[in-house]
């Protein structure tokens, strides 16, 4: 139940922040500028409840991401929840030449390649997610196009396969 109330969290996050900007951001963190100035702590809170909802199991469905892998890959897991609460405490990342865009960035790669990496060496199958991805990135490249909401979509990817593992 938890990794369904995580589920809700961001859809809904995302789908409100989608709908009020008129479109699909260039990257989920992008979308904290949709925001007005005094509330772009939604962010961050939007964030530190899906890591607690997937870390933390919820007493009437004990079931959390760490109990879900494997033994040898739970320290993959645990790290890729604490660089997801770092994405959320450093959203602010227009200024390039800031640590807190720096720790942004590589917070984000760290999350999106532990997670992954935990599908590889528990659900290798649930790659296949990043398909529908591959496949459109390829054609966008060799067509010319610049395809500006890729990151968003990496990183629908990356929370969707993630979910699906925790769901099964």
């Amino acid at each position: 139940m938890n990794i369904v109330l995580a589920i809700i969290i961001l859809l809904g996050y995302t789908i409100a922040l989608c709908i009020k900007g008129g479109g699909v951001p260039s990257s989920l963190s992008a979308s904290v500028f949709e925001l007005p100035k005094g509330q772009r702590w939604i962010w961050t809170v939007v964030l530190y409840a899906v890591c607690f909802c997937v870390l933390v199991p919820f007493w009437w469905h004990g079931v959390s991401f760490l109990d879900k892998v494997s033994e040898n890959t739970q320290f993959l897991a645990f790290i890729a929840i604490a660089a997801l609460a770092f994405v959320g405490a450093a959203p602010l990342v227009a200024d390039k030449t800031d640590l807190a865009y720096k720790v942004h960035c590589v917070a984000a790669v760290v999350c999106a390649v532990c997670s992954q990496l935990v599908l590889v060496f528990n659900q290798p199958w649930l790659l296949f997610c990043w398909f529908p991805f591959v496949v459109a990135f390829v054609y966008m490249w060799a067509a010319h196009f610049a395809w500006r909401t890729k990151t968003f979509w990496a990183e629908m990817v990356c929370f969707g396969s993630t979910f699906i593992f925790c769901l099964i």
